[in-house]
């Protein structure tokens, strides 16, 4: 599977437990642990790569800023009252912002990365992303 294809699931498994967090508060750890591993393994098997490209460079930093911005507004969540009426709100501001970050990835960067890399390279990323992502999701 290409890092490309790898992160696309990786994409619908993080909207999913999205879902299942506004219902459940309870979820909130499985998401959080998931987007950890979704951020720290992007960038390593793409990011880190795709920022030396001089026509990936600014998606790749702008994606990296945003890991930032999504691990800040995470560590809000988990040490705010779940039961406070704000956390539900927090909640779905931190979903507006992977929302519109996945989006920015799957519309500009990957199609680039897609013609920019070649696919033997991508099928190498792609299987170390999917092989760490299963390691790390199952110790947590």
């Amino acid at each position: 599977m290409k890092i490309v294809d790898a992160l696309l699931q990786h994409h619908e498994e993080i909207r999913d437990l999205f879902d299942k967090t506004e219902k459940d508060a309870r979820h909130f750890d499985n998401l959080k642990k998931s987007l950890d591993v979704h951020h720290k393994n992007e960038e390593k098997y793409l990011l880190d790569i795709s920022k030396k490209k001089s026509d990936l460079k600014d998606e790749s930093l702008e994606s990296i800023e945003e890991h930032y911005a999504i691990v800040m507004l995470l560590e809000d969540l988990e040490n705010f009252p779940k039961n406070d009426e704000r956390w539900k709100v927090k909640l779905k501001v931190l979903k507006e912002l992977v929302d519109h970050h996945l989006e920015e990835e799957e519309e500009d960067l990957f199609p680039k990365v897609i013609k920019d890399m070649k696919d033997d390279f991508l099928e190498e990323l792609g299987e170390d992303y999917q092989k760490t992502k299963e390691e790390q999701l199952a110790v947590l």
